[in-house]
């Protein structure tokens, strides 16, 4: 399976750290140069922040082109793909992860989520599948806030979110919640960010900073409207998992993780 792993061309640490990584767990990968947020004009800016509710940040606006770039290239090469943002640890066991996936993914929906982040997951109670070990196993996203630091993705899925992100969207939440799209979490989790590991120092996960160059819809109700169609796409979801699902953080085993 091919990987590729968005990174910006002048984050020459990440960068290093990503080759040594690579070369350490014997895998083959291409960058996809990420666009840079300071590339982004403030007239780009705020066009996007009218098709999303709240503040717009450049970083996002970057992060969400970043996608739809690497989104391009799988449909390109025509098969599956793992995308990793630069900050992504990866497991030991990645490889018996893939093999896994390429094994068993047999419907265009689903994408695979194999990253850990503290936010809980609202999660199937029986996986989709299991290798014939035992040591892998995938189930059924209902709700997924955040994170596009790993995963999978085949083509014709990459194909439909091209059509569909025409216009901005906060990228790691509009996908997740995609109502033809089967999420499913691989477990035990496969990819961790940097600053998801527990001797990170200690600050709220999902808190933004301040940032001046923050954008948002012109006006309330258009706010409103925008914020009313992601919380029903969210109702659709909470009724999908209803009486087959918990609310829980995805399994991890933080021995098999290295940092050096």
């Amino acid at each position: 399976m091919k990987i590729r792993i968005i990174s910006r061309i002048s984050a020459e640490g990440r960068r290093s750290f990503q080759v040594a990584q690579m070369q350490r767990l014997g895998l083959q990968y291409d960058f996809v140069d990420a666009v840079e947020a300071s590339e982004l004009s403030d007239a780009h800016c705020r066009q996007a922040a009218q098709t999303w509710p709240g503040p717009t940040l450049p970083q996002d606006i970057a992060c969400f082109h970043s996608h739809r770039k690497s989104w391009e290239q799988v449909v390109a090469d025509g098969a599956p793909c793992l995308i990793l943002e630069d900050d992504a640890v990866l497991a030991d066991t990645i490889s018996v992860a893939l093999a896994a996936i390429e094994e068993k993914h047999h419907d265009w929906r689903h994408v695979y989520d194999l990253e850990f982040t503290p936010e809980p997951h609202i999660i199937a109670n029986k996986p989709t599948w299991s290798d014939e070990q035992g040591s892998v196993s995938a189930s059924r996203i209902f709700r997924n806030r955040v994170g596009l630091a790993g995963y999978v993705i085949g083509p014709e899925a990459a194909s439909r979110l091209l059509s569909e992100t025409r216009r901005y969207r906060l990228i790691d939440s509009y996908l997740w919640q995609r109502h033809w799209l089967h999420g499913q979490m691989i477990e035990p989790a496969q990819v961790v960010q940097m600053r998801f590991f527990p001797d990170a120092p200690q600050e709220p996960a999902f808190v933004r900073g301040h940032e001046p160059r923050a954008f948002k819809p012109k006006t309330g109700l258009r706010n409103f409207r925008l914020q009313m169609g992601i919380e029903l796409a969210r109702g659709r979801s909470l009724l999908m998992a209803a009486g087959r699902s918990r609310r829980r953080q995805p399994r991890i085993d933080w021995a098999r993780f290295a940092r050096r």
